[in-house]
């Protein structure tokens, strides 16, 4: 029984969400995940949305990714405590176009799983 449940979550497909901050949104791709996580969701991204990485900051507790998508720059974040999002880089100076961007990049992962990369 506990096996299965593992297995559920483990393969499940996940259903991204958009958290808005004040000034800018955000995309909530798993919100308990772990480095492994991060690697897969950054390989789908890549494929799905034939997007590469422009700036990669590690950090002990956090990793930050850049990428081009749809003209403006998104950041592909992990941290232990947010899990796995993706906002604009310029997060509360960022413009609606890129708000926008992070919607459509919602709707083109609704039920992704990073277990596809």
């Amino acid at each position: 029984m506990i096996t299965s449940i593992i297995d559920n979550h483990k393969y499940r497909a996940m259903n991204p969400t958009l958290r808005n901050h004040i000034g800018y949104s955000e995309a909530i791709l798993d919100d308990n995940a772990s480095f492994e996580n991060f690697f897969q969701w950054a390989d789908l991204l890549a494929d799905k949305l034939n997007i590469s990485f422009t700036r990669k900051l590690d950090d002990f507790e956090a990793l930050y990714w850049d990428f081009l998508y749809k003209g403006t720059t998104l950041t592909l974040s992990y941290n232990i405590f947010n899990g796995i999002t993706v906002f604009p880089a310029l997060e509360e100076r960022s413009d609606a176009f890129e708000n926008v961007a992070i919607a459509e990049l919602v709707d083109k992962l609704k039920d992704a799983s990073p277990d596809e990369a």
